[in-house]
């Protein structure tokens, strides 16, 4: 009512309005307020069916977003527990990604301009593997000064003793353990690094939450790096949710290995296995701004590829 009565005064007042798609059809009455520029950024991330309500109360566009990354996904509204039940049923149709607004638009022929400074990464080998595999050596890296010193990069923890329980909590409970004794290390050592923790799944994540919690029950003196980062807080997110987030230091737990009893590792990564499975790991692998420590119980000749594998697969190898 505030903006459909008063609506041309708070323009004039405040004249940029930062809001969601969702909350622009909720709050500005149609025809009432217009706007001489629209953006949208991770534009990527919208539905059209979302978008247009704003398109539509500008006379000029701007979008803004990486068509390597997750489009809008119909993941979580078809999966009734979690984001590897797909797994346990190879039958199972998976649930398609939809098009978004970045790729409407530039299905449309307009003017295009590829952002290609890395801004992020303080160390090269953080975004080397998507530089090389998903954008065609084409972003700029710049030379990192200080190299040399330690903390920064990628570090690979090979977790021999863990066990992946496929068939049953789908979880990796030692890998889980030892990620949340990473994290309290974390929490103690280098409190001033803010910090994130992706899983492969929902059902790794919450275990991962559950081992955290334990933990933290009996160190309260390391509580204070919890509520340390204010604007960069510490999470556990599988890896569906981790786009648009970024900070010091990521945390990633494959949860995938060999079977618990066996010497097998099943080829089925949940979504990393699909054809568009790729843009996940591009999500994941570019979060980190210092580094990226790697828990995993598998090795990459553990990871079978040939000429018909798809490319998350491969990155993943």
């Amino acid at each position: 009512k505030l903006m459909r009565e008063a609506g041309n005064a708070i323009q004039a007042i405040k004249p940029v309005f930062m809001m969601s798609p969702m909350s622009i059809a909720s709050f500005l009455p149609p025809r009432e307020i217009e706007f001489d520029l629209v953006v949208f950024d991770e534009a990527s991330q919208v539905k059209p069916v979302d978008a247009f309500g704003a398109v539509m109360r500008g006379r000029q566009l701007v979008v803004v977003g990486d068509s390597k990354q997750l489009p809008p996904t119909s993941f979580f509204e078809t999966l009734a527990s979690d984001s590897e039940a797909e797994d346990e049923d190879d039958d199972v149709p998976p649930s398609a990604d939809m098009e978004s607004i970045l790729g409407l638009t530039a299905g449309q022929g307009v003017f295009q301009r590829m952002l290609r400074w890395h801004y992020r990464s303080r160390h090269e080998s953080l975004i080397a593997l998507s530089n090389q595999e998903f954008y065609d050596h084409r972003l700029v890296v710049f030379p990192s000064p200080d190299a040399t010193r330690t903390g920064l990069g990628l570090v690979y923890h090979h977790l021999t003793d863990t066990a992946y329980d496929r068939g049953r909590s789908r979880t990796n409970r030692k890998e889980a353990a030892t990620v949340a004794r990473a994290v309290m290390r974390h929490a103690r050592e280098r409190p001033s690094l803010s910090l994130g923790v992706a899983a492969f799944s929902m059902a790794q994540a919450d275990a991962i939450i559950d081992e955290l919690e334990r933990l933290r029950q009996g160190d309260p003196a390391a509580e204070a790096f919890f509520s340390k980062h204010p604007y960069e807080p510490f999470f556990v997110k599988n890896l569906e949710s981790v786009q648009g987030d970024e900070r010091d230091v990521i945390f990633i737990s494959t949860t995938f290995g060999k079977a618990v009893g066996t010497d097998k590792v099943r080829q089925n990564f949940g979504p990393i296995s699909r054809p568009d499975g790729w843009r996940r790991l591009n999500v994941l692998f570019t979060r980190s701004k210092r580094r990226i420590e790697l828990f995993t119980s598998m090795s990459p000749e553990d990871i079978v590829v040939d000429e018909k594998t798809p490319l998350g697969k491969k990155a993943l190898r």
